[in-house]
């Protein structure tokens, strides 16, 4: 099998300066605010993480345990703000309704007062919005009254650490959380409480060996999404975005692990960036 690159290997190839100037960029997110009497019980015991600090990573499933949408959970003391992607927005807002059922908790839209943007490159101490809980070198995110100036392109930061992202790489109702490596990026608690979702997650936790994940790519010729990994003529992957010479894809890392010859997209050499763990699986 061809060698894998971590994204310490990706990042300071192809990755912006990060080390001593902040980067910023807004990002368009559906705001929801999250109030009432014991808001906090009611809103983990639907979710795959427990609550836990300033901003959690998690998401909402479907009983059949795809996603419904993936979200960053921040605590404000006395209400929760949930931002997610606009295109999962309105089916995350329809779904907390239905749950809410006659408990006393109020969900409002404030996507228009809330704005979103992602820091990275900051100096240690920083202490400009919150650390991004999936991982350390992603930097850190704000919620703000007003926007913050783009001086950087956060897609091509994030896919210089092969993590994926619902705003480009999956839709509503079409991924697992393995799939898109939320396990790894801190995004489920495996010994929480009950969740909509829980059994289909477990058992794919228990399964001893993972068969697909989404990767992390550095290409050597242009693709795009749609186009397949091949290693000889055998399909081990399947692009799901491309931004330049980066890229993500879902792979089929059994697959991969298997062949003979080096993975290639139109017959152009790729390479397929190790997990968020620096790991194989």
């Amino acid at each position: 099998m061809a060698a894998l690159a971590s994204w310490r290997d990706v990042a300071g190839r192809v990755g912006p300066p990060y080390l001593h100037t902040m980067l910023t960029h807004h990002r368009p997110r559906t705001v929801l605010k999250l109030s009432g009497e014991n808001v906090h019980d009611w809103f983990s015991g639907l979710i795959t993480n427990s609550l836990r600090g300033p901003v959690t990573f998690a998401a909402l499933l479907t009983p059949q345990g795809k996603i419904i949408a993936d979200f960053f959970v921040t605590d404000r003391g006395d209400h929760l703000l949930i931002d997610t992607t606009p295109d999962m927005g309105g089916a995350l807002h329809k779904r907390l309704k239905m749950y809410r059922l006659r408990a006393p908790i109020e969900i409002d839209d404030v996507s228009d007062t809330h704005h979103v943007s992602c820091l990275w490159g900051v100096e240690d101490g920083c202490e400009i919005g919150d650390p991004d809980p999936r991982m350390p070198a992603l930097g850190r995110r704000l919620i703000a009254d007003r926007l913050t100036p783009d001086t950087g392109d956060w897609d091509r930061h994030r896919l210089s650490l092969g993590v994926p992202d619902s705003e480009w790489d999956f839709g509503v109702q079409t991924t697992f959380p393995a799939d898109a490596c939320m396990d790894q990026l801190n995004g489920v608690d495996f010994n929480g409480g009950c969740f909509v979702g829980q059994e289909v997650v477990s058992r794919m936790k228990r399964m001893t060996t993972v068969r697909k994940r989404m990767r992390g790519l550095v290409l050597s010729a242009p693709a795009e999404a749609g186009d397949k990994i091949k290693c000889g003529e055998r399909s081990v992957g399947q692009v799901l975005h491309v931004n330049g010479l980066q890229g993500l894809a879902l792979v089929r890392l059994d697959r991969l692990r298997d062949a003979t010859e080096g993975p290639t997209v139109r017959d152009a050499r790729v390479e397929v960036m190790k997990s968020v763990l620096g790991s194989d699986d």
